[in-house]
């Protein structure tokens, strides 16, 4: 581009300005990014079971409040049912209430069939069966605690009446879940007391088709009972979870917007001030013969690369920082598998090229506009 050395030198004719304004947008999209990517988290989150096939069922009471065992014996022999099983959250910690993570009682033995999206080593789970005290660990998770197979730890009780004492037996991988830790459900029954309830009863269902119709005869069955349900699709289920927190995206996305505008507002006042300075420098190149369109495009390029730069450099540095801090652990497990990606660095770009399209483009209509003789009749 034959322009190329002119746009560089009027992006850089007051250094301090533009270095101090590309550092402001720097600082601000890094938040944004981070903003967005937590958002982007909580869909990934929501959209874990999506294509497992998987329903859940829970109290129509609240999530709380654990159903009867003889439940599952009866959705288990609905048809399009493949398989049932039982999972219970603990909500217990490791040592300090500031190693949380999630951990579940589960229903070992039907876990491939269920869960099929979660890889475990077959050697591996033939241990963990085997072991009535045993864990299937996230790998990820036993990265934070510094944990190996044959390990023997100690969780502290919060909701249920005793600390589960297990043992490492086996490690899994998933596409979003990267800091749960499971233990067998018969533990948990002994432990509990013998009482045959449980949290969420899960169901794998033949034909994606039907977990609508599935949903509401489940919901129907026991409707009356003194122990009625309300069933979910995965999808809907994990939303509701994180609707427990509040209208977070909401909160998010409005701060994000908030941010964006007054990156505007200052990428404005900056753009403005470096318009008026050069006005007989334009008023001098519309004499020598530079066509007004040609003066608004290469003002144009000079502010949309001043916001380019600045928003970029605050993206990618939030997706090289995110690389090293383990925000999973940062965050006690709350953001697992957290980095800005591919889809929010694209976003925040385009976004930064967009704040310098609007918040330039009045400086520069107004400049290219500028007829020579007032140009050079005034004095900046």
């Amino acid at each position: 581009m034959k322009f190329a050395k002119l746009i560089r030198r009027n992006l850089f004719r007051n250094k301090l300005r533009a270095i101090l304004t590309m550092l402001l947008l720097a600082v601000i999209f890094f938040f944004v990014a981070t903003l967005l990517a937590i958002l982007q988290n909580f869909e990934e989150f929501s959209n874990a079971g999506a294509g497992s096939n998987r329903i859940v069922v829970q109290s129509a009471i609240s999530l709380a409040t654990l159903l009867p065992y003889s439940h599952e014996q009866k959705i288990r022999q609905l048809p399009g049912v493949v398989e049932t099983a039982k999972l219970q959250w603990i909500g217990a910690y490791y040592k300090e209430k500031s190693n949380f993570f999630a951990n579940f009682a589960i229903d070992g033995e039907k876990m491939p069939v269920v869960w099929d999206d979660y890889k475990v080593d077959p050697k591996q789970r033939a241990d963990f069966l085997a072991d009535r005290r045993g864990a299937l660990v996230a790998e990820a998770l036993m990265k934070r605690f510094g944990w190996k197979i044959g390990d023997r730890i100690t969780l502290k009780r919060q909701i249920f009446p005793f600390d589960p004492e297990l043992t490492i037996r086996a490690t899994f991988v998933h596409p979003v879940d990267t800091g749960s830790l499971f233990f067998p459900m018969e533990y948990f029954e002994h432990a509990n007391g013998d009482r045959s309830e449980v949290g969420t009863i899960w169901v794998k269902v033949k034909d994606p088709k039907q977990m609508a119709a599935l949903s509401q005869q489940i919901d129907a069955m026991f409707k009356n009972s003194d122990y009625p349900t309300e069933t979910f699709t995965e999808k809907e289920f994990q939303q509701n979870f994180m609707s427990m927190m509040g209208n977070v995206k909401l909160l998010f996305t409005a701060v994000s917007s908030c941010a964006v505008f007054m990156v505007i507002l200052l990428a404005a006042i900056t753009m403005s001030m470096s318009a008026r300075e050069r006005v007989t420098e334009i008023a001098v190149l519309k004499a020598i013969g530079f066509e007004q369109r040609l003066i608004l495009a290469l003002m144009l390029t000079e502010f949309v690369l001043l916001t380019v730069i600045g928003g970029a450099a605050g993206s990618f540095g939030a997706h090289y920082i995110y690389l090293v801090v383990d925000m999973g652990k940062v965050t006690m497990g709350f953001l697992q598998n957290f980095g800005v990606h591919a889809k929010t660095l694209a976003i925040c770009v385009a976004t930064s090229a967009g704040v310098g399209l609007l918040a330039g483009g009045l400086p520069a209509l107004r400049a290219s506009n500028l007829r020579v003789v007032d140009g050079l009749r005034r004095v900046v």
